[in-house]
Formats: C-alpha cells, structure tokens, sequence
C-alpha cells in the first residue's frame, strides 16, 4: 500500500483524536491516552467513545463514533483482539482518516491470529484506511503533545522536544529508550511504535521522516523488512536529504529470529545480507539500545568531521594514553600536534605536561584553574582553531563540584562558536552531575566511558565518509 505523507500527517499531526473503548480509570491501558493527551497539553479536539460513560476526564464521551460531531483524523482503538475488526469497520463507516489498534494476539500468535490480521489488512486497504499496529504502543509528536499512546515513558511531567524521531517495532524496548532519552535531554520529534506492521511499515513512517523539518535524524528498531523494496527506497531517500539512519536490529542469531517472530510476526533474513545493505545503503548499526541513542544524539548536533583526525584533551595521562589507542584501534587517527598548536600548549602547560596529542593537563590543571578561571577555556582552543584536527575529544576525571560547572560553561561556550564535532568523556560518577546538566543541556554528547566516545566519533567519521562523492 502507498502512503502519501499528507496522508499520514492525519496520524502524526491529528486535529482530532477518538479514543475507541476509552476508560474513566487511568491505570487501565484504554484509561491512559486521554490522561497523556490531556497531561500533555494536546490542542486539538479529543473524544473519547464508549456507551458505559457520559464523560470521561471532564470531556464528554460519546456512545459510538457515529455520534461524534465533525471530521476525525485519528482513531485509537483499545479493544481485545477479538473486537478490532468491528472496530475497524465503523471507522471506516465514520470515514475517519486513520487508525492505531493496541491490541495483541494477531500474526505474532500464527494461525487465527495471522487470519485476522490479513482480515484487518484487506478492510484498510479497501477502505483507504492507515493503520498503525496491531500490536503497537502508539505514536507520539512530541513538539505538539499528540500522545497517541499508552506508554509509561509519557508519565513524566515534561518532554523533550528535539532533532531525533525514533520508529520501532517493539514498543516496550522503544518505550524504554524514549524514557532513557528524556531522562538524559535526548529530545525527539516524534516516538512511533508500529508493532506488526499490518499496513504501515517502518519504511513508510522513515519515508515522511525524511520529509520532515523537525526531524534531523532518524532512528530505528526493527525485527525485519516488510517490503525490502520500499525500505531500501525510504533509506536512499534519507541518504539524499543528508539525514542519517542509525539502527538496531534483532534477528541476527537463530533463537533471536525465532523470538523476533514470536514477538511481532517478523521474518529476519540472513544478518550478513542486512549488514551489506545496511553499508550500501550508509545506514549506521549500532548494538545496543544506548549506542542508539548515544550515536543519534552525536549525530543531532549536525556536526560531521571533515576527516579522521582527532585532538585528545585530557586531564589524565592514563585515560588520554587509552583513549589514543582505542581511536587508532578503531581506525582513526591521532596526530601529533605542530606549529602554532603544540607551541601554544607548551606555553600553557607545565613543563611536564605533554603537547603532543593526547594533551595532558597533569594533576596541576585544577591548581592552575584556580589562580586563572579562563585556564580552561585557554586549553580548548588551540584544538578548537587547528584545522588539521577534524573532531576533538574532551577527556575529563574528577572535576567536580563548582569546578564542574565552571568547565562545563566554558565547553558549552566554545562548542557554540566552533563548527567541529566534539564530545566529552567526563567520568567523575554523580560528584560532576552539575556540571552534566550544562552541557546535556547545550546538546554536547556525555559519556562516562572512554570507548563510546570514541565509538560516536568513529560513527560521525563513518557517516561523513558516505556522503562524500565516490
């Protein structure tokens, strides 16, 4: 089925939304969506529909859909498995624009529950209907309070509107990562859960995110291609637009595509099939849920290196040693530094410091930073104006306390009027968590490890080197 983007502005930017078998009680899954949409400040019209209420949250709730006054763009159904078909039906009776059905128990179970999702999507396409799930947590747009959804991710008080739209097939594991990103100032355009994929496919969702002007990178969880057609042209559209795709995908083992088809019906393909495409195609794979976020973030910052040289700060000679080795281990290069830069660091650093690269402050930086509060904003910018270094990497121990937040503002300062990507390694355990705040805040990619700052930079590297001509 074709999907035109205006068609799925109905379920991603919806006027109106119907809540089908709404519940008066929050803690019920049908309960929810109201309570989100209402927590959330939604603009638009909400309706909820059962025959057992004559209101629900305040707002009037209606007998069926047929009762509800005007135009209708989205519709979520949160019926049994056994009454979405009828469900389905009167919305495309009430010729509502689109549908998210809940519900589990369809292709996931094989047998009768496969019939009935061929059922669900045969209705859809007859009726000009799309369709999210079954067996889906919803959608969310999070720069417009549309919480079409259920998950406990959206219990929190605020969202973080952002640059990253996530679409996944799992909605637990995706629920947890928009959670994980909120709590980390990860904002996102938009969270999709599209579960089975009866009608709507990933592909089609990346295709409008490609699109999109909220929306600079996209991530995605999959279990498998529907249409591997439609995907590959989603990601070459992505690929063209400049906006990168960075996945995660299970099914790679035999009992992880026997789970991955239990879970939403999937079929996976041999993983050294997805890893050439993935390649081909300059989408980025990452192997767990916080490398997705963490790479998308890195990526967020619309900052890609011009090259594999990388400059090393750091307030430790031990951590800035490793740090070298893991770069040049994963094929980036550290390069010594000359000229003006070395001969700026040899001017600013103790005489057993090294200006070499990686630079050591020594143990002296903090005694230095406290007879020069601009000591630190010194050291990062002959790194910032040396044009043979393409990202920097900020290593960074026990700066804690006011210490902390007096660095972080001068990175978050610097990282504004430079173009280079940058990250941080800050690994101080919660004595620094002021001082994270800030430059989360700012955007700039945290890490509390050395290897996956490494790994984000090596991913920006790898992106860049995609989109160069060949």
């Amino acid at each position: 089925m074709e999907v035109s983007n205006s068609q799925l502005d109905f379920l991603l930017h919806p006027r109106s939304v119907a809540v089908l078998g709404a519940s008066q009680d929050t803690t019920k899954l049908v309960g929810k969506p109201i309570a989100f949409l209402l927590q959330h400040r939604y603009a638009g019209k909400i309706y909820p529909v059962n025959p057992k209420y004559k209101e629900v949250a305040g707002l009037p709730c209606y007998p069926s859909l047929a009762q509800v006054p005007g135009e209708i763009d989205a519709v979520i159904v949160g019926l049994p498995a056994e009454g979405v078909l009828d469900a389905v039906k009167e919305c495309a009776g009430r010729k509502v624009h689109s549908v998210i059905v809940f519900a589990s128990g369809f292709a996931e179970i094989g047998g009768t529950g496969a019939r009935m999702e061929a059922e669900l999507r045969d209705l859809a396409r007859q009726s000009g209907l799309i369709l999210c799930g079954p067996n889906c947590q919803g959608v969310v747009n999070l720069h417009e309070g549309a919480t079409l959804s259920f998950t406990p991710a959206l219990e929190r008080k605020q969202l973080q509107p952002g640059r990253i739209a996530f679409v996944t097939q799992s909605g637990a594991m995706g629920g947890s990562l928009f959670s994980n990103a909120m709590q980390l100032g990860i904002g996102f355009s938009y969270w999709i859960s599209s579960g089975n994929e009866a009608v709507l496919e990933s592909a089609d969702y990346i295709r409008y995110l490609v699109d999109d002007p909220r929306t600079r990178v996209i991530l995605n969880y999959s279990e498998g291609f529907r249409d591997r057609a439609k995907f590959i042209a989603a990601a070459e559209a992505a690929r063209r637009a400049g906006k990168p795709i960075v996945a995660l995908r299970v099914g790679r083992s035999p009992m992880g595509k026997k789970a991955a088809h239990a879970h939403t019906g999937a079929v996976c393909g041999p993983d050294e099939e997805v890893e050439a495409l993935f390649e081909r195609l300059g989408i980025l794979r990452v192997e767990d849920g916080d490398e997705l976020l963490e790479i998308g973030n890195a990526l967020a910052q619309g900052r890609l290196p011009r090259g594999r040289s990388v400059g090393i700060l750091s307030t430790s000679g031990g951590a800035g040693g490793l740090m070298a080795d893991q770069c040049e281990m994963g094929g980036l290069e550290v390069p010594e530094l000359k000229g003006a830069t070395r001969e700026e660091y040899l001017r600013l650093l103790p005489y057993f410091g090294s200006a070499l690269n990686p630079v050591d402050t020594t143990a002296m930086f903090s005694q230095f930073l406290a007879k020069d509060p601009e000591y630190f904003r010194k050291l990062l910018l002959p790194m910032v104006r040396d044009e043979s270094l393409h990202s920097i990497i900020l290593m960074i121990t026990m700066s804690t306390g006011e210490r902390a937040k007096k660095m972080a503002r001068d990175i978050v300062e610097v990282y504004r009027e430079m173009d280079k990507p940058m990250v941080i390694s800050w690994i101080a355990g919660n004595l620094a968590e002021e001082g994270y705040q800030i430059v989360r805040q700012a955007g700039i990619p945290l890490f509390m490890n050395t290897r996956k700052s490494v790994r984000a930079i090596r991913m920006l590297v790898q992106y860049a080197e995609t989109r160069k001509p060949s």
